[in-house]
Parts: C-alpha cells; structure tokens; sequence
C-alpha cells in the first residue's frame, strides 16, 4: 500500500530521508522515536497557539473528520463557500496536506491559506525539521495547486515577541499576520522535484542501505534513528568533537574515522578540539591550574550559587508577561559566607497558579547583599530572567541589575578549556561536567533537567492534579533545584582543591 506524505513526513525527507522511510515502515523502532519533553511542550504550546488563532476567524468550520472522508467533507464545504475552514483536507498524487486556516476571498473568487505557528518569528531557510516555515507553506500551495483550488494569499501567523499582556488578551495585538505569497511561490519551484523524489524514495518497498545523512552532520543535528541506522559509530566519536565543521566530518567519513581514537594526530583540528580528542585518547585531564586560580581568586565571598527554574508559556496567563517570558517559579540559592564556612540552602517554590514574580524578587532580595558574587552555570539563562523581574517589576530593577552585574558563569572554566577531561566528553554541561569529576550526580531523581522541571510545575499547579501528586511533584522539583545549585558548590570546591 503507498503511503501518504504529509508535510511534517516531507520536512524529516529534507532532513533525513532514511529517517523518514523508517518512521513510516517500521514502527516497531518506536523508541526511537520517542519525543524529548521539550518536543512535546513544543507540539502542545504549538497546538494551544492555534486555538487561540482560530478565533481571529469568527464562524470557521472545522473538519473533524480523517483520510478520505475529511477530504469529502472539505470538497462539500468548498462547494458551499463556507467563509473559513479549518483544517481542510487535500489527498492527491499521494500528498496529503491540512490547512489550518482557509478563509474564502468573495472580491477575487479564491481562498487565502493562513499557517498558524507558535513561534515569534517568522523562520526560513534553516534546518526543516525544526521549522522551516516558507518550504512549509510551499509543501501545502504545491497539494492545493495539484488540487486545482484558487488560492490568492499565503498567510504566516505568529506570535507578537513585543506584545505584554494587560488584562484580557488582545488576540489583534498578540498575533502577528505575515504575508509570505511571494516567497511561497518562489520555494514552490525549488521543492517541488524534491517532492517527487520524496514519494518515490518514501515509497520503497525494501529499506534502504548504507548510513544515512546525519553521518556528515554533529551530534546535535543527528537524526532521532542515527544509531540504528550508522551502528559502526561509537557512541561518543568523531560527531562530538566541539565545534566541528561539516567540511572536516566529510573528512573524517571519507576516510571511515569514526572514534576519536583513530583521530590521526595531524589532523588539523582546533587547539580546543586537539585538547579534546587528545583529552579521550589519553584518558587523562587536562588542567590550567594557573587559569582556574586567577579566575577563582577573582571572585568575592560570600559566594551565592544561584539556579532558578522557569517556564515560558506561549500565550502569557499573567499580566506583564508575553510570549515565551520566563515565570520564575522556583529557585535554589547555597550560600557560603567565607571559604571554609557552612553552607546555606534558601529555596523557594511557588506552589500556586499565580504570578510568582513579586515572592521571588523580595526573597531574593533579602538573602542576596551587595558585595559578593552570584555564581550561575550558563549564566545569560538567570541574567535573562532577572531582566524580565526588572522589566515587570521596576522597583527591583536596580537590585536585578547589580545581581546581574555580580553573575560569575562557573561554566567558563570548562567552555574556555581550563579544565579537559574525557568525562565530559566535548561538553561543558553542568550535567556532564559534574559526574566526571565530583561523586555527586543526578541519577535516581523523579526529575532530571529543566523542561521537565517546567512541564511537571505547571501540572503540580493545575487544579485537576491531585493533592498527593501535587506534593509528590513540589518534592521532586525542591531536590532537583537544589541539587543543581549544590553542583555548583561541589564543581567550585573540587577546583579549589587543585592547588
């Protein structure tokens, strides 16, 4: 039986084609697939954004219905010239496409095709399995240009970055409404023999062979299916090395290296990328004790390790707030007044669906005094939110901005390559940095990194969650935040132990 290609199906082919056969013939290589939380807070904030977009047309009809029998309907509601329809549905030349807005343009007889998307942006030209919205749209005018439907305008809705909540939603102010028909009809041209392609490639009966794509890509941009497909790469290779081009993977492939091992020692590499692959073959650190003292010394007592956990939601519920602003909801600060002193704890978590930003300024306030250094790990994160505070909550700007001016980002230790070890395998991750040189780590814990985090606060705040889960939630986020800030304090006390 041929299979049906969706857009979502056609932007995976341009990514990864091999990947895209599998996920459609072989199901049983599920948990390959299987999607990170911060995936599924992406589809659900994308599908949230798209209610709230619907209602910026009045009377649409939804087609409810799948397959064969939403594309009937679709054809019965057209034929009416109902004024809007959402998610109209075309199968032809085994494409199938849903729109999720078409609105009916009586002055020039022709529908116009609205794509709603949750981002604040309009995206082009980058990496199509994460949102190329153009070759998106262009993908829907080549099905309805197969179907013969007279289509006018190609329509980008997105969200306003600019837009602060006062009150009841403003949806004319909230979204943003782009007109995109001319560069949809020029990306028409390009991907339609891609499409062509597509299908017959996606249509094979036997699986194709040999590695897939992603082998001339880094890990980041891997594939979901990389290992089963490329099983002759090691788990941590050649694809891991810190910033590496595709130029010198080509490289790398034509010459079947793979592991870090058989890195030949005159590959010309970067002096951070050398000391990395010289790092694993080794098998030993490498440390700048003099670098790690200077930037040590630099710092001023008391110490405060400082991690905040927030969540941005897509369509902001708290005046002050827009798109994507971060609610601060929680955070963990240790604290040690002089160098062989006790360590503090102050948490705080905000256990109510309400703002938390006024608790957690007045608290942090109070327990972060002028003089000392504030240490982060990937400090733009806290710094950013501290702006945000500021920005809602002007009496405090001033406090946020000294806190912000007193950020020490502990991570640049290890980003500046101060400190090389095969443990972290290429990354200055808190969580990959940690393991390999202090004996505290993050297994065994209900929660194990920020997305998670964000997901399982607003779930713990949601009216319909029980009490027992509630609590059970509130335990596992107070531990986990707290054990990100006491990482801090064991990466820093490891370093002063260096000498």
């Amino acid at each position: 039986m041929k299979k049906l290609i969706s857009k979502t199906t056609f932007l995976h082919f341009l990514n990864c084609s091999k990947d895209a056969w599998l996920k459609l013939h072989r199901p049983e290589l599920l948990e390959h697939f299987a999607l990170s939380e911060f995936d599924k807070h992406i589809i659900e904030q994308g599908n949230e954004v798209e209610s709230y977009a619907r209602n910026l047309f009045p009377g649409g009809i939804e087609i409810v219905s799948t397959g064969e029998d939403a594309c009937q309907e679709t054809v019965r509601h057209l034929t009416s010239k109902v004024p809007v329809l959402f998610q109209a549905t075309f199968i032809i030349d085994g494409f199938i496409a849903r729109n999720d807005v078409l609105a009916y343009d009586a002055d020039n007889k022709c529908w116009n095709l609205y794509e709603v998307k949750g981002t604040n942006s309009v995206k082009e030209d980058g990496p199509t399995d994460h949102g190329d919205h153009i070759t998106d749209l262009a993908f829907q005018a080549s099905v309805l240009k197969r179907a013969k439907l007279p289509v006018g305008k190609y329509y980008l809705i997105h969200l306003n970055k600019e837009y602060v909540r006062h009150g009841d939603l403003d949806l004319q102010k909230l979204f943003s409404i782009d007109d995109e028909t001319e560069k949809v009809l020029a990306r028409v041209a390009t991907i339609e023999p891609q499409m062509e392609t597509a299908r017959e490639y996606l249509n094979l009966e036997q699986e194709p062979g040999g590695p897939c794509d992603c082998v001339y890509k880094s890990r980041r941009n891997h594939c979901a299916t990389f290992h089963y497909t490329n099983p002759h790469v090691p788990e941590y290779s050649v694809h891991d090395i810190s910033r590496i081009h595709k130029s010198k993977l080509g490289l790398f492939v034509e010459r079947s290296i793979f592991s870090l091992d058989d890195v030949p020692d005159d590959f010309k590499l970067s002096d951070n990328q050398r000391n990395q692959v010289q790092a694993h073959k080794s098998q030993r650190p490498a440390i700048d004790k003099g670098k790690i003292k200077e930037a040590l010394d630099a710092l001023i007592f008391p110490l405060y390790f400082f991690d905040y956990e927030a969540f941005g939601l897509a369509i902001p519920v708290f005046d002050g707030y827009g798109p994507y602003k971060r609610i601060p909801f929680q955070f963990s600060l240790h604290i040690l007044r002089e160098a062989n002193g006790d360590l503090e704890h102050i948490e705080y978590l905000h256990e109510e669906r309400t703002d938390p930003t006024e608790k957690v300024a007045k608290l942090l306030e109070e327990h972060i005094k002028p003089g000392g250094t504030v240490i982060a790990w990937h400090k733009s994160f806290e710094a950013g939110v501290n702006k945000e505070i500021g920005e809602r909550m002007p009496s405090y700007a001033a406090f946020f901005e000294k806190v912000n001016n007193s950020l020490y980002d502990l991570k640049d230790i290890f980003q500046d390559q101060h400190y090389v070890h095969h443990g972290f395998k290429g990354s200055a991750s808190l969580k990959k940095v940690l393991p390999a040189i202090t004996d505290v780590n993050y297994n065994g814990l209900g929660i194990q990194e920020g997305g998670q985090a964000a997901d399982a606060w607003w779930k713990m705040v949601s009216p319909a969650t029980p009490r027992e889960e509630s609590e059970m939630i509130a335990k596992d986020l107070k531990i986990y935040c707290g054990v990100d800030t006491y990482a801090m304090y064991a990466i820093w006390r490891h370093l002063q132990t260096l000498g």
